[in-house]
C-alpha cells in the first residue's frame, strides 16, 4: 500500500481545502514557485480523493 492509499477521504478533503485557501491568499502571500507547487499538489489531492471512493 502506498502512502496516498493509506489516507482516507476526510484527509484528502482537508488537504484540498488547505491548498485552495493557500492559493486564494487566505494564508498570506504566495510566490510563483509556491503557487506552482500548490497547484500540482491540489491536482494530486483531487485525484487521490477521486480514487478513494
Amino acid at each position: 500500500m502506498t502512502e496516498q492509499q493509506g489516507k482516507d477521504r476526510a484527509y484528502w478533503i482537508d488537504e484540498i481545502a488547505f491548498l485552495e485557501e493557500r492559493l486564494n491568499g487566505s494564508q498570506g502571500d504566495i510566490d510563483s514557485e509556491d503557487r506552482a507547487a500548490c497547484e500540482e499538489a491540489l491536482k494530486a489531492a483531487k485525484a487521490n480523493l477521486a480514487a478513494s471512493r
